[in-house]
């Protein structure tokens, strides 16, 4: 299924002349440009060579030989104070005796619900079932009587 050539796109005029017709180019001389380094690249490059050098050339027989002190940091009293109480708890449940404590008899009490819970469930039930189509359509009147006294 290859198109034909009418549903090809189109090239503009004078770039197709371009591609097609020979073109004359100019003669140009070609000029290098050479940028040369400013005084801080310089410098850096300097630095970075002496430094390189300098860890080449480097003799280990300029080092000093020390000993290293390590210093022992001891627990404070807090800590100390933790952790005999936690060895102290660890001791007491290791060496506890199941044989120490008494046998008792679990006795299920059923409690029953009051008078007053049982009266609270039974109007919540009702007010659930009632019809309300049982109800008779009322217009309200107010009645106010408070007296208003006037100064």
């Amino acid at each position: 299924m290859s198109a034909s050539i009418a549903d090809l796109p189109k090239i503009p005029v004078d770039i197709a002349e371009a591609v097609t017709g020979k073109v004359e180019l100019r003669k140009v001389e070609t000029q290098e440009k050479n940028v040369l380094p400013t005084k801080e690249d310089v410098v850096q490059e300097r630095q970075h060579v002496e430094m390189m050098n300098g860890i080449e050339n480097f003799s280990a027989n300029q080092l000093n030989k020390t000993e290293t002190q390590e210093k022992v940091v001891l627990p404070s009293s807090d800590d100390i104070k933790a952790e005999k109480t936690h060895q102290e708890l660890t001791q007491g449940i290791e060496s506890f005796s199941p044989e120490k404590l008494k046998h008792t008899e679990t006795s299920e009490r059923v409690v029953l619900p009051s008078k007053e819970d049982l009266a609270r469930e039974k109007t919540m039930d009702l007010a659930a079932q009632f019809d309300h189509n049982k109800l008779r359509h009322v217009e309200p009147t107010i009645k106010n009587t408070i007296e208003v006294i006037e100064q």
